[in-house]
């Protein structure tokens, strides 16, 4: 890298110690350990679909002692904080923990308002809409492609609260396989405090989804009914209902059986998940545009204002705007 960047008479990025442990110092990621394996890439379900957020190379900045680099990075905001990263890492890097520093930073220094940030977070909130939405669809076999009406349809549009009645002839409560599926997943335990949704970074509505309510129902024996929910197919796979559990429910694997289940009983096919897989590359990129377009990134979003104050970006040196520009 460095001989390439001597050849085309590029300046190299020098390290700047102290910037660095600043870094390291609020955040608490222990970037110090990253040698740069790519394990994080590979987890990060935004990266898997859209190839748009590069765990690795924000890391990379901040150990460069990059930080008003990082301060103008788009990639800052599309992260969904599920940290899928830190848990996949072999040397205990906290990408998401460095990512949350950084969002901190930028509202310390006032380059974004508390304003702005509800805003983000209104915005997530409807993506969650959109993406039950389209897993709902993908379930009847009608998502191939989403138009983008019917992109802005769902990003505004709740989605109601289905109420019904259980009836015990509904359940497979007290049954062998219910036994056994607690047992295994310790559902049992759980008194239904709600830490598993608190802590969820997409329960956002329970109408949308909410961890709670899913195991609550695993509890009742209403399985046939969870593996036709949509909202089995919107978790993450973070498992940070299972860590802020304190009964020790095992959340994730709850999810993962669920799913399991789905595919054995033939509730969902394969065409069903490979459409999950399409919808799922369409809805992310959308909602990375929409993201860059509401915090002023790129062309302004036709339902949003530009929030970010992409200006301050002229303050930077030009040795830092080309660097800059090459990590991008």
């Amino acid at each position: 890298m460095y001989a390439e960047a001597i050849k085309f008479g590029q300046s190299v990025p020098v390290p700047d110690a102290a910037v660095r442990k600043l870094i390291q110092q609020g955040a608490k990621a222990d970037i110090y350990q990253c040698w740069t394996c790519g394990s994080c890439d590979n987890e990060c379900p935004i990266n898997i679909a859209t190839g748009r957020l590069h765990p690795q190379k924000i890391v990379r900045m901040a150990n460069l002692g990059m930080l008003d680099e990082l301060l103008y990075e788009p990639e800052i905001w599309h992260c969904l904080s599920c940290r899928r990263c830190a848990n996949i890492c072999p040397n205990a890097v906290k990408p998401s923990a460095l990512i949350a520093h950084i969002r901190h930073i930028l509202m310390e220094k006032k380059i974004i308002s508390i304003s702005t940030l509800r805003s983000y977070q209104e915005l997530f909130e409807r993506f969650q809409r959109v993406r039950r939405q389209a897993v709902t669809k993908c379930l009847e076999g009608k998502a191939d492609s989403i138009s983008e009406k019917q992109w802005r349809d769902w990003l505004l549009s709740p989605v109601p609260e289905l109420l019904k009645t259980i009836r015990m002839k509904m359940t497979d409560f007290g049954s062998e396989s219910h036994r056994q599926f607690n047992v295994s997943t310790r559902s049992a335990a759980c008194f239904t405090c709600g830490e598993c949704s608190s802590a969820c970074p997409i329960s956002c509505k329970k109408s949308v989804f909410d961890p709670r309510t899913i195991f609550r129902m695993v509890n009742l024996g209403l399985v046939d009914e969870l593996i036709k929910n949509p909202a089995i197919w919107l978790c993450l796979d973070c498992g940070r209902c299972s860590d802020a559990c304190s009964q020790l429910v095992e959340g994730r694997e709850m999810i993962r059986r669920l799913k399991e289940i789905a595919v054995q009983k033939g509730a969902v096919d394969y065409k069903f998940l490979r459409c999950l897989q399409q919808i799922n590359e369409n809805v992310y990129n959308r909602w990375l545009d929409e993201v860059d377009a509401y915090l002023g990134f790129n062309k302004v979003s036709p339902c949003c204002e530009t929030l970010f104050d992409t200006s301050r970006f002229q303050n930077l040196s030009n040795a830092q705007r080309r660097r800059y520009n090459r990590m991008r």
